[in-house]
Order: C-alpha cells, then structure tokens, then sequence
C-alpha cells in the first residue's frame, strides 16, 4: 500500500502519461512541468459539503423547516375540523331531505379539495423559496471559489464528489467555508404567508 503523497504523485504521474501522449507536444511539456512543480493549478472542492456547512444553508433550511412544521400544524388542524364536519354531515343525514344532504355533501367535498390545494400551493411555494434562497447561496459560493483560483492562479477547479483519490493539499472547501460564510452570514428567504 503506497503512502497517500506518493498514491496522489503516481496518479498525477499516471495522468500526465496518459495526457502527453495524446497531447500535443508543447502543451504536454507545459503539464510535465507543471506535474514537476509544486505549484500544480489544480484544486478540489467539496460544493455539497460548502453548501450543507455554510450559515446561511443552515439558516434557510431551520426557515423551511420552521415553516414546514407550521404548515404541517394548520393541515392536522384542518383535518381535524373536516373529520369532525363529516361526522355531523353523517348524524344529520336521517333528519336532512335528501337534496339537501347531497348539498351539504358537495359543500364539504368542495372544503376537502380547498385543503387539499391549499397544502399543494404551500409545498410548491416551499419548494421554490428553498430553491431561489439556496440558488443565492450557490451563486456566492462560485464567486469565492473564482476569487480562490484567481488569488492562487488555479487554472482547474473540480468537485470534490467526482474525484478518486487526491491529495489533501489540493482541497480548498474549507478556505471556501470560511470565506463564504464571511461574505453571505444569512439570505433572505421569500416565505409564503402562513395563511
């Protein structure tokens, strides 16, 4: 078992025989030198992990939750409240003329659908919220790693997910944590009413 500097080099070094011989020459020889140096401008990120540990990704999903949680309330109530109109719709029927039970019936047919739309609209309206919110957090999080690879000359930015084996001097996702918790601490998140 190779020590993991000496994995990454080989895998480095394998990389750069497979590229230069399918690569022009003078582009191969910029690789082999860049492979010979310490100043590799490669680096790996770990989006999902930045995305998941930032300050604001967790303030938008304890929001959503929150809201969620709230939503979730109001339909068990909404339920509730049905149920119990059915069992008086059910108890009244002997004493109701049958055209007007049939009414009544429609009537609380039509509030079962209501309830039901309305918890489709909030989960949709969740949904998008979480999304445009999360959409902002993503838009700064390229904008730190692009200030990154500008500061340290970094031509090649990869994720973190689609990489195999790569030594640990290349990863950047904490200095991306810490300077994009710095920049966005909080997003604001468009909530749909609670009504």
């Amino acid at each position: 078992m190779l020590p993991r500097r000496a994995a990454g080099i080989l895998l480095f070094g394998l990389l750069a025989g497979v590229v230069t011989a399918v690569m022009p020459s003078p582009v191969a020889a910029q690789l082999d030198a860049a492979l010979g140096s310490d100043d590799f401008p490669i680096t790996v990120v770990d989006v999902q992990g930045v995305m998941r540990a930032s300050q604001a990704a967790r303030m938008i999903h304890d929001l959503i939750e929150a809201r969620r949680t709230a939503y979730h309330e109001a339909a068990t109530a909404d339920e509730r409240r049905l149920r119990q109109v059915e069992q008086d719709l059910a108890q009244q029927r002997a004493a109701l003329a049958p055209e007007a039970y049939q009414q009544q019936v429609r009537e609380f047919q039509a509030q079962v659908v209501e309830v039901q739309r309305q918890v489709q609209l909030r989960k949709r309206a969740l949904d998008e919220a979480f999304t445009a919110a999360m959409s902002d957090v993503r838009q700064a999080l390229v904008s730190v790693v692009a200030e990154i690879a500008e500061e340290r000359r970094i031509k090649l930015v990869l994720f973190k997910s689609q990489i195999v084996i790569a030594e640990k001097a290349l990863d950047i996702s904490d200095e991306t944590l810490k300077r994009l918790d710095e920049r966005l601490p909080s997003v604001a998140v468009n909530l749909p009413p609670l009504q």
